[in-house]
């Protein structure tokens, strides 16, 4: 299935000098302003316990949630680190690393060190490379290689569920609470008119169509931002990385749906569709056509969890998103579920 709404991550190739990252961005956009550089400086003391010389700098994303760099440093383990600077929602990542995520087990890369000033968290991170599976295509049998990582992660935590839910740190998404959680946002969507009576009440629908074929899923940790773009290959080793704002305790379908969906961020990798969900139902001992005949639902629920996404950037002030004004995407995402809805009730 096609998609053409969902907001880009924007990656940039330019070098730049140490003390200066360039960057292209939409203008409209009210973006993260970094720290100043001697605090960064400092932050590096902090972490290597001595004066660092930082040799090399790439911008890899910026918008007005996060700020994101590869820096380079001379004489130093590790020799290159990922810099995050992130504001909230965001800043759920530290926790996320620090509480929740075994590395061992969700392949996620190390956080090495946090620190904050005002609202702005920063993060210093294992450097995993640049070799993202949407960049490299991938291969039916590193498509297979993820569908068992996957099996594993999401039983091994789906025994956690309790323990996760305590820690308060993560939302809780299960099929029983899907009326109520598009109840929530659909109300701020008529308060600003970017729905009518008749939407909003198909929406509601879509939350229970939903429901009733997902409510037999162990509820597991789920990424939730899972395209091939947020998988790194290095060596024989698969990492995922970007567990941020929609990693919840949820279905874990909803992953292998975004994985193998068509979708930019995918860069292709969902022609290895059919060998991922095997690889997957192998390990996870499920029956491969009960999972094929799931999965569009997962589908659809990653599409509300994006534009519950909007709903919330829109409602922290934020008007505008890589790909335009929020409000013309709400509303693009709005005819694409209610589009869902009737292929699903068809």
């Amino acid at each position: 299935m096609s998609d053409t709404t969902p907001e880009p991550t924007q990656q940039s190739s330019q070098k730049a000098s140490p003390g200066h990252s360039a960057f292209a961005e939409d203008g409209s956009l009210d973006l993260l302003t970094p720290v100043g550089e001697e605090r960064l400086m400092s932050w590096l003391k902090e972490f290597y316990g001595k004066e660092i010389t930082v040799t090399g700098r790439e911008l890899l994303r910026h918008r007005d949630l996060s700020y994101v760099e590869r820096i380079e440093l001379e004489d130093a383990l590790p020799q290159s680190l990922i810099y995050k600077l992130v504001l909230p929602p965001w800043d759920v990542e530290q926790d996320l690393h620090e509480r929740i995520l075994i590395p061992s087990i969700s392949n996620s890369p190390q956080l090495f060190m946090a620190a904050h000033q005002g609202q702005v968290t920063a993060m210093f991170m294992e450097d995993l490379g640049r070799d993202a599976l949407d960049k490299s295509g991938g291969s039916p049998e590193i498509a297979r290689r993820i569908g068992e990582e996957l099996a594993k992660m999401h039983r091994s935590y789906s025994y956690r569920t309790d323990e996760l839910m305590q820690l308060g740190i993560l939302r809780c998404l299960s099929p029983i609470d899907y009326e109520s959680f598009v109840s929530t946002f659909t109300e701020k969507l008529a308060n600003w008119q970017l729905v009518d009576d008749a939407e909003k009440a198909l929406l509601l629908k879509l939350a229970n169509v939903l429901a009733k074929p997902l409510a037999g899923e162990t509820i597991s940790l789920v990424h939730g931002d899972l395209y091939a773009e947020n998988i790194i290959l290095r060596g024989q080793r698969l990492f995922l990385i970007d567990w941020s704002w929609f990693t919840a305790l949820g279905v874990p379908l909803m992953d292998i749906a975004t994985l193998t969906m068509t979708h930019h961020k995918n860069g292709g990798f969902e022609r290895f569709r059919n060998e991922l969900i095997e690889s997957y139902c192998f390990e996870s001992g499920r029956q491969e056509k009960d999972v094929v005949a799931t999965l569009p639902y997962a589908e659809a629920l990653s599409r509300v969890l994006f534009l519950d996404w909007l709903v919330e950037r829109k409602s922290r002030g934020i008007e505008g998103t890589t790909v335009g004004p929020v409000d013309d995407l709400i509303k693009a995402v709005v005819n694409e579920l209610i589009s869902r809805l009737h292929q699903l009730s068809a």
